[in-house]
């Protein structure tokens, strides 16, 4: 496949994560054992959840456009990235220390202050083929806050990622998405998931057990096959589907059209973010007008990329062009 050339989007992408975190990734020096002393050897600590991930593809691939401004340049360089904004709800010590880290990485954010404290999520690698996760539970937000927040976010295509907090029932969630004056993309599980379907989003991003569940609760032929459940979550109700399916790569249903794209083959360092830079790095090419095959491939070797690199939403911009190449699409019949 040819290296695809991206060109700038002309309109952000607003990266709206509904609770926020403190991810702070933790190297241990040996294998986990519960009850016992552990050494760590390193830590990451970074402003946290799956719209920051998002944002952080997004804005690695504008920093590393080579049809774009390099004035405006480097999100890592502390200067804020074109193409995406950050948005969510923050809260407590944690929140000021979010926007902290965030401002540090020159991510530009529409946040608003809720009560309570903005929660930490630890992540432990100790060598082991999957990190261990620790995710406390967030502040509520109620629906006063959720209207305040998005009656802030600028014009821009909406992608909300990320599981919601407490006090935000998906009932409400889908109504706030159907208020929008436009449609959005959701990538979120469970009950959130079928909110955002029922309330009409444009493209929804599931992993494949979190499709299967979806299916499942509807009742649908065939939760375990990827395609099946994904053309009948579609038939339904008219979403785009865009299926992660880890090292395997994604799926994507999209009208009449169905694509496969293989994952290329990499040394997985740790694979927590990866689902997020693809669909950061989908909607970054879908929106400069590049074809579905060609922006699914670009999504895939940005999910590669963060795996190889650590996870987290680290990716290089470049290094996500070049692995493109290495990507396989096929449409399926």
């Amino acid at each position: 496949m040819p290296r695809p050339t991206i060109q700038r989007s002309a309109r952000p992408i607003i990266a709206l994560t509904p609770n926020p975190a403190l991810d702070r990734t933790l190297t241990l020096g040996r294998g986990l054992e519960p009850g016992t002393l552990h050494r760590v050897t390193h830590v990451r600590e970074a402003a946290g959840g799956k719209g920051v991930n998002l944002a952080r593809a997004v804005a690695a691939l504008a920093a590393s456009d080579p049809a774009g401004d390099p004035a405006q340049g480097d999100a890592h360089a502390g200067v804020v990235a074109p193409g995406v904004v950050v948005a969510g709800p923050l809260a407590g010590f944690n929140g000021r220390k979010f926007r902290s880290l965030l401002e540090a990485e020159g991510l530009a954010g529409t946040l608003t202050e809720v009560t309570g404290e903005t929660r930490e999520c630890t992540i432990v690698l100790d060598g082991s083929a999957h990190p261990t996760e620790i995710n406390e539970a967030g502040p509520e937000v109620d629906e006063a806050a959720w209207r305040a927040l998005l009656a802030k976010l600028p014009e821009g295509r909406l992608a909300v990622s990320g599981s919601l907090p407490p006090g935000t029932p998906p009932a409400t969630f889908a109504a706030l998405l159907a208020d929008l004056p436009r449609p959005v993309v959701v990538d979120a599980h469970g009950p959130a998931l079928l909110a955002a379907l029922e309330a009409g989003a444009e493209l929804v991003k599931p992993n494949r057990r979190e499709l299967a569940e979806a299916a499942s609760a509807l009742g649908l032929t065939s939760p375990d096959d990827p395609l099946a459940a994904a053309e009948a979550l579609q038939r339904r109700y008219g979403a785009r589907v865009l299926v992660t399916l880890g090292e395997d790569g994604a799926l994507l249903v999209c009208g009449r059209e169905r694509w496969l794209a293989h994952a290329p083959r990499v040394d997985v360092v740790n694979p927590v973010g990866s689902g997020d830079c693809l669909l950061g790095a989908f909607l970054w090419a879908e929106d400069a007008g590049e074809p579905a095959e060609r922006a699914l491939a670009l999504g895939v070797a940005a999910g590669a990329d963060n795996a190889r690199r650590g996870g987290g939403g680290t990716v290089d911009g470049a290094a996500v062009r070049e692995l493109a190449g290495a990507v396989r699409t096929e449409r399926l019949p």
